[in-house]
């Protein structure tokens, strides 16, 4: 379900990004990204039901470009490296498909960098 950005083909995919800046939230938000980071982890929209379904609890709470908590598929959602060590520690909890490529990649999102982004469609 999981697949490194070298391996993507066309542009139908959800991103999961590093956040390897250190400013305030809302800047973060407006500019702490670029689409297709190299190290970047995605998932196809044609596995986006069987990922939503595993995998949408994690990642229900975040920070907002509008100021709110809510995630939104379509848009930026931003989690501290607080948020990412509560999601790490849940998901080895729950064991859900294909756990251990998106824990390996959450570890580093917690010891290297400043949490991650999930980059929607």
């Amino acid at each position: 379900m999981f697949i490194p950005c070298k391996n993507r083909n066309g542009s139908a995919y959800y991103e999961f990004q590093y956040c390897k800046k250190d400013m305030p939230v809302k800047k973060l938000l407006d500019k702490g990204y670029d689409f297709w980071a190299e190290d970047s982890l995605l998932v196809h929209i044609d596995d986006d039901e069987e990922f939503f379904k595993n995998y949408l609890k994690y990642l229900s709470y975040t920070n907002a470009p509008d100021g709110t908590n809510e995630f939104c598929e379509y848009g930026v959602n931003y989690y501290t490296r607080e948020q990412t060590k509560a999601i790490l520690e849940k998901i080895k909890e729950d064991i859900p498909k294909d756990f251990e490529v998106l824990t390996g990649w959450l570890y580093k999102a917690v010891t290297d960098y400043n949490g991650f982004f999930f980059l929607g469609i």
